[in-house]
């Protein structure tokens, strides 16, 4: 029953990195992906972002230990969790932060032979 679990929780932490990913391309789309110009809004911008992760990754998980019906809050399914979200920041995100970085240097390319 234990693996069961755990391999719930790592699927819930892959669901997590998906919407890390929907935050990370609207953060990309409004303030841009070169940090060393962020403004006193584009850093606000993102910790809300931040924080509306936590908030439904938390939100998720209680969802799917209801839904399972977990017992217990166990060390191995925070454990999965994490190693979910890890598995899938290296893998998809890589590709989603390079796509981001490419059509905003298009776009930002396309700007400045505008101007």
């Amino acid at each position: 029953m234990q693996i069961y679990i755990f391999i719930i929780c790592l699927f819930c932490g892959v669901l997590s990195g998906i919407v890390y990913d929907v935050l990370y391309v609207a953060r990309c789309i409004l303030c841009g992906v070169n940090s060393a110009a962020y403004t006193a809004k584009d850093r606000i911008f993102i910790i809300i972002c931040d924080l509306l992760y936590c908030l439904v990754f938390a939100a998720g998980f209680i969802f799917i230990s209801v839904l399972f019906g977990f017992e217990n809050l166990r060390f191995y399914m925070l454990l999965g969790c994490a190693a979910g979200a890890f598995i899938y920041l290296k893998s998809f995100h890589i590709i989603v932060a390079f796509l981001m970085r490419k059509v905003y240097n298009i776009t930002k390319a396309r700007k400045e032979r505008k101007e």
